[in-house]
């Protein structure tokens, strides 16, 4: 079974403060002219075994003893007592002593209402909960539905990656946008939403149920894409700009402040008329961005 860490899903770790997206030169346009990046629905990236199985059932023991926890919250004395209070006053009874509502209702269970009430909802826990929980179909329900509505935009911990330069920036052809992730937009959305910047685990085994690692169970790739070292920013379809395509290909983006850029850098073998073309619109739209190259014997990056 594979190893990972272990993170607190609801307390992520900051990321570095810089991460970098990959791109081929033909993205200029809607990336940096535009100001705009893409989020893509998980069943859409580039790992297609992405949203996979990664539990044994959706409902393991850690899963029950945080319900029994609930259980023994919800089924209280004091809870008790404000329900019966709140049904007496509904039913017009509100002078009605609770005490004696409590009496009588135990009277007719044949026993303490506490431990009665704690009985049933035991059993419709065993009965009905746990089996649709771990039906497989539902488990499988479950995927689907967070690969169709979680979107992310992907960025990595590295600008050097050279498997990354050759996939996601045409063979070094392309370039790098360096994002400042202490900037505002990766923290809020306009509405004042907050985002989700989580750093992706790679994972290639099982674990018992989500509760054990909610990242390695839900949205966890496999080891053979550690090296991308990615972090994602979340969103759902709701908080995006604008959509563009069709249903069965729909393309979310979201546009960005040109403050949220740092730098840009430039692969090793783009061309002049690439490098031309970044340099003009940093000159316009980024001034406080410096451009870099990726390889620093790269003679493009010295044209004036």
């Amino acid at each position: 079974m594979g190893s990972f860490e272990i993170d607190d899903f609801d307390n992520p770790p900051d990321p570095p403060r810089h991460l970098y997206k990959y791109l081929s030169a033909d993205r200029i346009v809607n990336v940096l002219e535009g100001g705009t990046v893409r989020f893509t629905a998980l069943l859409n990236t580039n790992d297609s075994f992405e949203v996979r199985s990664t539990f044994k059932k959706l409902a393991g023991p850690r899963f029950l003893k945080m319900l029994a926890e609930q259980m023994d919250d919800t089924v209280s004395e004091a809870n008790i007592d404000a329900m019966i209070a709140e049904q007496l006053k509904e039913a017009g009874l509100g002078w009605f002593p609770k005490e004696v509502a409590l009496q009588m209702i135990e009277a007719q269970h044949g026993g303490k209402f506490l431990a009665v009430l704690r009985a049933q909802m035991q059993t419709a826990v065993d009965t009905f909960m746990l089996p649709c929980l771990n039906d497989p179909k539902n488990a499988e329900a479950l995927l689907e539905k967070l690969g169709h509505e979680l979107l992310c935009f992907s960025l990595s911990e590295r600008s050097d990656s050279a498997p990354m330069w050759a996939h996601y920036a045409a063979n070094h052809a392309g370039f790098v946008v360096a994002f400042d992730t202490e900037h505002e937009w990766f923290k809020h959305r306009k509405n004042g939403q907050k985002t989700r910047i989580q750093k992706v685990t790679y994972f290639d085994g099982m674990v018992e149920e989500p509760l054990e690692n909610v990242s390695a169970a839900l949205i966890s790739k496999t080891t053979d894409w550690a090296y991308e070292k990615e972090w994602r920013l979340y969103v759902t379809e709701d908080q995006v700009d604008a959509t563009f395509g069709g249903a069965n290909d729909p393309v979310h983006v979201l546009n960005f402040p040109a403050s949220a850029i740092d730098r840009v850098i430039v692969g090793s073998k783009a061309t002049a008329e690439t490098v031309s073309s970044i340099k003009s619109v940093l000159s316009r739209k980024y001034p406080h961005a410096r451009l870099t190259p990726h390889s620093p014997s790269n003679p493009l990056i010295l044209l004036s």
